[in-house]
C-alpha cells in the first residue's frame, strides 16, 4: 500500500496489522491529575503530570504554580534541557549571562549546560509548564516538595541550612547551582 502526499509522491505504508496503527501507547493526564507538591513554604506549587516512569525516561511535565515576586536560583541542568511554556503571568528569565521577559504563550527553551532561573514579576502567582528531556529532575519536586497540608497551611519557608543540604545530596554533574550576586538586580 502507498500514500499519495502532494505532487504524486508516494511513499509506503506499513500494512493496517502492523502495530503503528494498532498500538495504543499514548495516554492522557487530566486537569486535576498528577502529584501535587508545595515546595519552600509554598512558593512554588504544583503538580508533576508526567514522570519519565510514563515515557520511558524521554520526557517529563511539570504545572508549577509559582508565587507572586519569587525567583529561583540560578542553574544548569548536566543532563537535561528544560522548556516552560507560560500559561499565566510575566516572567524574568535569566539565559546565561543574560535575561528576557516572556508573557503568556511564550515558550522559552533552554539547553543543557546553560545557567538560567526564572521569577515571577507580577503580584500574582503565575503558572508555567515545565518540560525536560530527558526525564529525570522531575524527581528533585517528588522527594523534597512537601505534601499538601489537608488546612490549606503552608509549611515553612525553607532556610538556607535546608538550601545547602539539598544542594550537597545532589549530583553535582546534573545540576550546578550557578546563583549571582545581582540575578534579579
Amino acid at each position: 500500500m502507498k500514500a499519495v502526499i502532494g505532487m504524486d509522491v508516494q511513499v509506503p505504508v506499513p500494512s493496517p496489522d502492523d502495530p503503528i496503527w494498532t498500538a495504543a501507547r499514548g495516554f492522557r493526564v487530566g486537569k486535576d491529575e498528577g502529584t501535587y507538591k508545595v515546595l519552600n513554604g509554598g512558593m512554588e506549587q504544583g503538580r508533576v503530570k508526567v514522570t519519565g516512569d510514563r515515557t520511558g525516561g524521554r520526557m517529563s511535565l511539570l504545572e508549577m504554580y509559582v508565587a507572586p515576586g519569587f525567583g529561583n536560583i540560578a542553574h544548569a541542568h548536566g543532563d537535561e534541557d528544560e522548556a516552560f511554556y507560560i500559561a499565566s503571568g510575566e516572567f524574568r528569565f535569566i539565559n546565561g549571562a543574560g535575561n528576557f521577559d516572556a508573557g503568556p504563550g511564550d515558550f522559552i527553551y533552554i539547553p543543557r549546560g546553560t545557567r538560567h532561573a526564572f521569577k515571577n514579576l507580577t503580584d500574582e502567582t503565575a503558572t508555567l509548564l515545565v518540560f525536560y528531556t530527558p526525564a529525570g529532575p522531575e524527581q528533585f519536586f517528588l522527594d523534597y516538595g512537601d505534601d499538601p497540608d489537608p488546612s490549606g497551611a503552608m509549611p515553612p519557608p525553607w532556610t538556607p541550612e535546608k538550601i545547602a543540604s539539598i544542594v550537597a545530596e545532589q549530583d553535582p554533574h546534573k545540576v550546578i547551582p550557578l546563583p549571582g550576586e545581582n540575578d534579579w538586580a
